[in-house]
């Protein structure tokens, strides 16, 4: 029978992740749609307010717009900016399973130390926040993506410092995200209509992570990811909701695919063995 500590962390990581999910999950309002044309150079929009359309200031390289998140109104017009409510059940199942797997609660995930689940909590609550606004606007946005970099780097170099192995696994970790960023630069270089700029972005933040739990993972995670976009893909041609040419928000897909390896294990060496 499992011991009470094995449910109080999936208890307490699903109540921190529908708070956070409610308030940074307004961040996700900010963001829209934007396609890409070659004879425009000013790029996508800047964060901007649903109600009135005003920039919402967000310094570089800053997770987040610090004085938004705290309030929740736009600094224009004052209005509130609510997060989609989806945003707070999203993150806080997500951080559940992290918990239960973390805990050993679920069969195959590895048991993690606290500075690990502080680590891929970051993932679980960003991955929610940049899944939903790819669904919404086919976008990932720079500035919730590339400050992630340096904050996953932060906490996985505490867990390094804090766990035995954790050396080894930094290592690991660096090495998947050169080598998965790589593999989706190529991607895109040898057919950009097919992969985006976006997702070459993501890749390198999923590689690390996949690459702390095993080289082995980033290939697996990478894979379930193609895996879950194609059947998603084929399941809507078959509804006739989408045809052959129609372009689907691939981030999703990949946050999942990552998400459930680390959650379950990499299968790769019970396939192999």
């Amino acid at each position: 029978m499992p011991a009470p500590v094995d449910f109080l962390l999936p208890v307490a990581l699903a109540a921190l992740g529908a708070v956070l999910g409610v308030v940074l999950g307004r961040v996700v309002p900010l963001f829209h749609a934007y396609e890409y044309r070659p004879d425009d150079d000013s790029g996508p929009p800047p964060p901007t307010c649903p109600h009135c359309g005003g920039t919402v200031p967000w310094a570089r390289w800053a997770a987040l717009p610090a004085r938004f998140a705290a309030s929740g109104r736009c600094p224009a017009c004052g209005l509130a900016v609510r997060s989609p409510a989806v945003v707070a059940v999203l993150t806080a199942v997500v951080l559940a399973v992290l918990g239960a797997a973390a805990s050993g609660s679920i069969a195959g995930g590895p048991v993690r130390s606290p500075s690990e689940v502080a680590a891929f909590a970051f993932l679980g609550v960003w991955g929610v926040l940049l899944a939903v606004i790819d669904a919404r606007t086919h976008r990932l946005p720079n500035p919730l993506v590339l400050p992630a970099y340096p904050v996953a780097l932060a906490l996985l170099g505490a867990a390094a410092a804090t766990t035995p192995g954790g050396g080894a696994a930094l290592r690991s970790a660096l090495i998947g995200m050169a080598a998965l960023w790589a593999c989706y630069w190529l991607l895109w270089f040898i057919y950009p209509a097919g992969m985006g700029w976006g997702d070459v972005k993501l890749s390198g933040l999923l590689g690390l992570y996949l690459g702390w739990t095993g080289l082995g993972a980033v290939a697996s995670g990478t894979f379930v990811a193609f895996l879950l976009s194609a059947c998603y893909g084929l399941v809507l041609i078959a509804l006739r909701r989408a045809t052959r040419r129609s372009q689907l928000p691939f981030g999703p897909f990949m946050i999942l695919g990552a998400l459930g390896v680390i959650v379950a294990g990499d299968p790769l060496p019970a396939l192999l063995g």
